[in-house]
């Protein structure tokens, strides 16, 4: 049943996920109250203990209102079990023995009977181990209330019966321990098969929107920035400026050196380029040895100084340690992206603008008109 927003804010709180966990507790909440005006009932008629009734009746109501109070407020997210499962389970066990030792003889075997109920949560938010040590300690309590009955009541000898009554919800117990531990593997092992599938889906949408050798974004990834800027800049005009860059006479690295030489290069390259271009901008590996960069609020004069300084740490030699003779330039064009145009026809202008550095004598920078 789904609750009003505002009613389900106010009850549950404004967190949606603990709205199940706290949904929970309210409806145990409600169940004390509930066994509350049954007690009172059974008080009434001579069905359960006038002495032991206002005890039953105080741990009962404090129960509903102690546990709600503590998950609705937040006060239980502090604690190892944020939605205290273990300790509510052993309260309404000893809210059912309270019970056992409050009812008349004839209505005992049906209090018993809520025990077993008490585990069922527990399947779902507790491993197999704590769930076994559950069920032992409400074992152990249904028997120590047995043996209290015995010396509180000793003018009620029904031992056979209460031996009855307790290995009877001993089984019940077992049975419903056994199938909440098969619920919690099963639940722990779908959650693991899930953050596992995750992890494979975050790989996969890596991979495809990631060069593998230099790990910039690729083509593909940058249409989807450049598009998705190119709508933003419609509501907010801003300076904006496209760097298409080349590596210099690369062809040159592959021939005598070897591609694997040239990946290196290109994966320093990358490396250089990601770090000391400012941090706003999007590098892309656009294709073999060009890298096209996105500067966002940015004009030509500010992107030359940003580019002024990759050139610096590309000259640094060795450029690559493995060959210290090796000297690496590049060259690269800037278009700064017009009124309305679109991003193909900047990209364009940006190219132009590194094919005339590259008949300029490479290893400089052209601006597009």
């Amino acid at each position: 049943m789904n609750l009003p927003p505002s009613l389900s804010r106010l009850l549950l709180g404004p967190d949606p996920e603990r709205h199940s966990a706290i949904g929970l507790t309210l409806l145990v909440s409600a169940l004390y109250l509930v066994n509350s005006v049954q007690i009172v009932a059974a008080v009434s008629v001579g069905y359960a203990s006038a002495v032991l009734a206002p005890y039953l009746l105080a741990f009962m109501l404090t129960g509903a209102v102690l546990f709600y109070g503590l998950l609705r407020s937040g006060l239980s997210q502090r604690w190892s079990d944020p939605n205290l499962v273990v300790v509510q389970s052993i309260y309404c066990a000893f809210a059912v023995s309270l019970g056992y030792l409050t009812v008349g003889l004839y209505f005992r075997g049906v209090v018993l009977t809520f025990m077993p109920v008490i585990l069922l949560p527990s399947q779902f938010a507790l491993p197999p181990r704590r769930i076994r040590q559950l069920t032992t300690a409400m074992f152990l309590l249904l028997v120590g209330t047995t043996l209290v009955n015995w010396y509180v009541n000793p003018s009620e000898p029904e031992v056979v019966g209460d031996i009855l009554r307790c290995t009877y919800v001993t089984v019940i117990l077992v049975a419903v321990c056994a199938v909440a531990q098969r619920v919690s593997v099963s639940r722990h092992e779908m959650k693991l098969k899930s953050e596992a599938l995750a992890i494979a889906l975050s790989k996969v949408e890596h991979m495809a929107a990631h060069d593998q050798l230099t790990g910039l974004i690729n083509r593909h990834r940058m249409h989807e920035v450049l598009d998705k800027e190119w709508h933003r800049l419609q509501r907010q005009a801003r300076p904006t400026t496209l760097i298409m860059m080349d590596l210099d006479h690369f062809k040159r690295v592959n021939d005598t050196l070897g591609h694997q030489v040239g990946d290196e290069v290109l994966k320093r390259f990358a490396m250089l380029a990601d770090t000391y271009l400012r941090d706003a901008d999007v590098v892309s590996r656009w294709g073999g040895e060009e890298f096209l960069v996105f500067c966002p609020d940015t004009s030509a004069d500010q992107a030359l100084i940003a580019l002024n300084r990759l050139r610096e740490q590309v000259h640094v030699r060795p450029f690559l340690q493995s060959h210290p003779d090796l000297q690496i330039t590049f060259s690269a064009g800037l278009a700064t992206l017009r009124p309305s145009e679109s991003m193909a026809n900047a990209i364009e202008r940006a190219d132009q603008a590194l094919y005339q550095a590259k008949e300029a004598g490479r290893d400089r920078f052209m601006q597009s008109p």
